[in-house]
């Protein structure tokens, strides 16, 4: 609050019967017009009401402003001094300001005072678009299809890697000798499995600290003698005691079932050695989203109005002299009772579907894609007949199955 001593300039002196002088009228004329030309809605009016109501507006702001000076004027008689109100911002906005300044935080707006419980509020249809936006970010629909797709690629692709590695394999193992195959791929043990297996009624394995051996079962002389020699191809015939089996009947059986192998092996290769060949296939997605908000207020109001009067009637007499009088008591009352409810609701629901449909066909590996003509010539004759077993041409030219 500051002292004003008086108004400025023209506007110090009023006009008799508070009727507006030329300098207010002035002043009422420039911020009027000011006003309305700063509303783009004054202009969408006809001409003839927007000069109508230019006018109305200054003679009110004109004799308001008359008014005011006649009350300065008349403060001024009586020997008062007119102060001058200034408004100044809440406390709270000027200490947020500060203590954001010495913190080098921004200033966090103000959020709204939440609404009553039973006010209407929008709170579920309100929230669709941001919950819509956070569920879609939170799914990313499209990098699950990237990742279904690159998947399937990756999957086939690898398959197609392990089954040439399994091929190049066998192959490296048919085209080696006999005794190079024995040695990287049977053991003595597997060689006395095969020979028990062969001989249950004469072999058996014992273990011990030393390891597994073959033992001659007992009564294993009263049957009748394999004929070892033309099995295994020995130099000559083999007595059965446990030292000449371990010696010389392990390692025949083992070089007998490395060459069964052997040769089993290299007229499978020979034969050809299937492989799946993708030919088509289809890649499907798919994202549902659906979501459900409502929200419902509903308002109920009673009243009742109850209006009452009591009459009631006397009589009194005095040496011989009678008289009446009525008394009248009238009550009214009136209550009324308003009842607010309101509820919200949000229902979401997301359903992503992949799909992958394959489609392949069986075909054979190509050989000389993988061996040298002079490697296929010794896998075949590996083979027990290798007149009968010519390698089998494979490739897109070569035969093929479904």
């Amino acid at each position: 609050m500051t002292p004003d001593r008086s108004l400025p300039g023209p506007f110090a002196a009023p006009s008799a019967a508070a009727v507006p002088s030329p300098a207010v009228n002035d002043l009422v004329h420039t911020q009027v017009a000011a006003l309305l030309a700063a509303s783009p809605a004054f202009y969408e009016l006809p001409a003839h009401r927007r000069e109508q109501m230019q006018n109305d507006l200054e003679k009110i702001a004109a004799y308001t402003a008359a008014l005011v000076q006649d009350e300065w004027a008349s403060s001024k008689r009586i020997g008062q001094v007119p102060m001058l109100r200034h408004e100044a911002p809440p406390v709270e906005a000027m200490v947020e300001p500060l203590a954001a300044k010495k913190s080098n935080q921004p200033a966090q707006p103000k959020q709204p005072p939440p609404k009553a419980a039973d006010e209407f509020d929008t709170r579920a249809t309100g929230a669709v678009g941001g919950i819509t936006k956070e569920v879609l970010n939170a799914v990313s629909f499209p990098t699950f299809v990237a990742d279904l797709i690159q998947g399937t690629f990756q999957a086939i692709v690898n398959a197609s890697i392990q089954q040439m590695e399994a091929y190049g394999k066998l192959l490296s193992n048919v085209a080696k000798t006999v005794d190079q195959f024995m040695s990287d791929n049977i053991t003595d043990n597997n060689a006395r499995d095969y020979l028990v297996e062969s001989h249950p009624a004469h072999f058996q394995i014992e273990r011990g600290e030393g390891g597994a051996r073959v033992k001659v079962r007992d009564g294993a002389d009263e049957l009748a003698k394999p004929d070892f020699k033309s099995e295994f191809g020995l130099n000559e015939d083999l007595s059965l005691d446990d030292e000449a089996i371990e010696k010389t009947l392990v390692p025949a059986a083992r070089r007998r079932l490395a060459l069964s192998r052997h040769s089993m092996l290299s007229t499978m290769v020979l034969m050809g050695i299937n492989r799946i060949v993708v030919t088509s296939g289809r890649i499907y997605a798919k994202m549902g989203f659906h979501i459900d908000a409502r929200d419902t207020g509903a308002a109920q109001s009673a009243s009742q109005y109850d209006y009452r009067k009591d009459s009631a009637a006397f009589a009194h007499g005095f040496f011989g002299f009678g008289g009446g009088g009525a008394a009248t008591r009238t009550s009214v009352a009136y209550v009324s009772s308003t009842k607010k409810d309101s509820s919200d609701e949000i229902n979401l629901s997301t359903d992503l579907t992949g799909e992958v449909e394959v489609k392949f066909k069986s075909d054979y590996f190509p050989m000389e894609r993988f061996a040298r003509p002079e490697m296929i010539a010794l896998i075949q004759g590996h083979t027990p007949n290798p007149q009968a077993n010519p390698a089998v041409k494979g490739g897109p030219e070569g035969k093929t199955g479904n």
